[in-house]
């Protein structure tokens, strides 16, 4: 959602929102001739494999070592080149982005974590089990979760690690606010508040539910201190310590299938509620929270608890250059003694130094830094830097691991391929497309050959009829190397609900026709859709972001080529427009038809359902009420599940009923990859998480 991966090539939830809220709308889009000529987007990145994008065959310039030695210059320290920048902030609390939270990942640690690779099962961490109905942890109604704590874990600063303050970094995240924050996705099954379609919640909803406090600091601080003191009261009663049993129990306002999903994020990391008083941050105080109320991260970074850290887990932040590197130093007093997993770390870090260098936007000094062997790893963004670093590649791997020599054997790298990606682009329809004061999008506003009624797209059939338009295998091909999958479901392969076997829509010109032609469209003269025609405008936006977003435009040139094709007079004509325009034109739902893309917060269904039926992409495309309440049973009975095949069931039928109405044209599942040293070892894909886990990985 508001989530980004690799900071700068976010989310449209965390860029499109914010750059969208200070554009001007419009309602005429530019002349296509003024446009520039590439471009698009708010593709998703992932790190530390990044979600890649068609280009052109490029030569790779870099020339192949003979013979690696495979032996690094310093086996204790892991030297890191993303293409990210600065943290938003290191405060687990507020944190909505992987350059932070990888930090965080890495110095603070979860009640439970992810099982190696596994996105979808858990380890305990600060916890000693993770909680079931078989052993107690969860009961039978799915309402009440008991955690028990780990004793004898220290803090980095020596403190020893209590139930309280567990309890205290929950009660802190959705008291701290702030619409920007990641707790909102605590606080529906928390405190039983639903996600509004704009996606913005949190804490002052409690106070006022007109969500008018919301990142209003003044506002709150003027609020009614009866309400403000019941609004904490409601959180601490909630989430409740008992350091006396050594366990922490989270009292739900409704069953939650993903709970142990969110809680084994990063905004579930767990800090020291005596460092967090004494660095600037509420101490608990169920008559002063209002004070500690934030909306900003800069707010939070003039604190110490955003500049630095004190966690538990296996390293330390040595320093934070902003604007040149971060540093992380290995935890002598780490508690694990034994792994988390068969085979996993325990003990000492393997990797003494962990230096992240900041700001090498350009993909050449990046190379040449791996090149030199001055480098472990780096992010290659796009297809064009997979081509440059291929023939560096003496094994090429896949995402269980398994290695065989590359087409270069003498290579000093190892790629992973085909990894699982947490994020998807996908045409979305609006169902009622904004007139009011124009919109030349859609032309003429009615169906006469030059434009099309607002109404277009409530038409089943002719929803039906882009479906089978769109072909998959040339939008694949065009980017990416072609590797990918055509997507079957609004969740993504692996997740609970997703099944190959679930009906989807083909390319299929024929069936694009005779959904044409069995629509009752009628034109003002009487005629039919079919012989009639259509013409609008479908924009999309690129060139001002880079190559990494071109694949914005390959959907809708493949779209308005092959409805040309069908019917001549089925004319859609794609446009770049500057990503500020796009936005405010989305926004605005004055956009016919739309690409966008999505990246997943927690590896679960949920997080794809809601945003695409309840919330931000449902209002951005009208949909209409009732299909909304058709797929909300499902989704609802899904997430207040927490039996396994339960939730598949309802998502099943979530699947089937969403295939029947048929509200967008889902894309495709795009692959990443995975570049690093030979020397590297230990290395394991996870697609969900804040880029590397450094606790796993050692060098020779």
């Amino acid at each position: 959602m508001r989530h980004t991966k690799s900071k700068g090539l976010g989310l449209l939830i965390a860029a499109a929102l914010v750059l969208g809220a200070c554009s001007p709308a419009t309602s005429t889009p530019p002349s296509a001739g003024t446009l520039p000529a590439t471009g698009n987007a708010l593709a998703p990145a992932s790190t530390p494999a990044v979600t890649a994008v068609s280009s052109p065959a490029v030569a790779a310039t870099s020339p192949v070592a003979p013979a690696p030695t495979l032996q690094s210059k310093d086996p204790t320290t892991f030297t890191y080149l993303p293409v990210s920048g600065d943290p938003d902030t290191l405060d687990p609390a507020f944190d909505y982005e992987t350059t932070g939270g990888q930090v965080i990942q890495n110095t603070y640690e979860t009640l439970i974590f992810y099982n190696k690779g596994d996105a979808n099962s858990f380890v305990p961490q600060l916890a000693i089990e993770v909680p079931s109905q078989s052993n107690g942890g969860i009961s039978a109604d799915g309402k009440t979760y008991t955690f028990k704590i780990r004793a004898g874990v220290k803090f980095h600063n020596g403190d020893t690690l209590t139930p309280d303050d567990v309890a205290f970094t929950f009660q802190r995240g959705l008291l701290q606010g702030g619409l920007s924050s990641p707790q909102w996705l605590l606080f529906q099954p928390i405190l039983g508040v639903a996600a509004s379609p704009s996606g913005n919640n949190d804490i002052t909803d409690l106070v006022d539910p007109s969500g008018k406090l919301g990142d209003n600091q003044e506002a709150v601080l003027l609020a009614d201190p009866a309400k403000l003191l019941a609004a904490c009261q409601a959180v601490t009663s909630a989430i409740v310590a008992d350091d006396a049993a050594g366990t922490v129990t989270f009292h739900l306002a409704q069953p939650w299938g993903p709970l142990l999903a969110t809680l084994a994020a990063i905004w579930g990391s767990v800090s020291d509620k005596k460092w967090v008083g004494a660095h600037g941050g509420w101490d608990g105080d169920c008559h002063t929270w209002q004070k500690f109320y934030q909306t900003q991260s800069a707010d939070i970074n003039q604190l110490g608890i955003g500049t630095n850290e004190n966690g538990t887990g296996p390293y330390v932040l040595d320093h934070w250059t902003h604007g040149k590197e971060i540093v992380l130093k290995a935890f002598a007093g780490y508690w694990r003694t034994e792994p988390a997993w068969p085979g996993g770390p325990a003990g000492a870090p393997g990797l003494k130094t962990i230096i992240i260098i900041l700001n090498v936007p350009k993909f050449s000094e990046r190379l040449a830094a791996v090149q030199a062997g001055d480098a472990d790893t780096i992010d290659a963004n796009v297809s064009t830097d997979w081509l440059q670093e291929d023939p560096l590649a003496g094994e090429t791997c896949d995402q269980s691991g398994a290695c065989q020599p590359g087409s270069s054997p003498n290579g000093p790298l190892r790629v992973f391929k085909s990894l699982a990606p947490v994020s998807r682009n996908d045409m979305l329809f609006n169902f009622k497309i904004d007139t009011a004061g124009g919109n030349d999008f859609i032309g003429s506003s009615k169906l006469d050959g030059a434009g099309i009624p607002s109404d277009f797209f409530t038409d089943l059939h002719v929803r039906k009829a882009f479906n089978y338009c769109f072909d998959w295998g040339a939008y694949l091909k065009s980017y990416q190397l072609g590797e990918g999958e055509q997507s079957y479901d609004l969740m993504l392969p692996g997740e609970i609900g997703y099944s190959e076997n679930d009906p989807h829509y083909e390319y299929d010109l024929n069936k694009c026709r005779a959904e044409f032609q069995a629509s009752a469209i009628k034109a003002p003269d009487g005629k039919g859709l079919w012989d009639t025609g259509f013409h609008f405008t479908l924009p999309y936006n690129s060139s001002q972001l880079g190559p990494l977003y071109s694949i914005r435009e390959i959907p809708t040139q493949i779209l308005s080529r092959n409805l040309k094709a069908v019917n001549p007079k089925f004319v859609v004509d794609a446009i770049d427009l500057p990503w500020l325009t796009f936005l405010a034109a989305q926004r605005a739902r004055k956009l016919p038809l739309f690409v966008t893309g999505w990246l997943e917060d927690i590896h679960d269904p949920h997080n794809w359902l809601v945003p695409y039926v309840q919330g931000t992409y449902a209002a951005w495309q009208s949909l209409p009420p009732d299909l909304v309440q058709q797929l909300s049973v499902f989704i609802n009975e899904g997430v207040a599940e927490t039996d396994r095949a339960k939730r598949a069931a309802s998502y099943h039928q979530f699947n089937q009923a969403f295939y029947n109405a048929a509200p967008d044209i889902l894309l495709t599942v795009e692959y990443v990859r995975h570049y690093e040293q030979r020397w590297v070892q230990g290395y394991y894909y996870n697609p969900i998480y804040a880029g590397y886990y450094f606790y796993a990985l050692s060098k020779k």
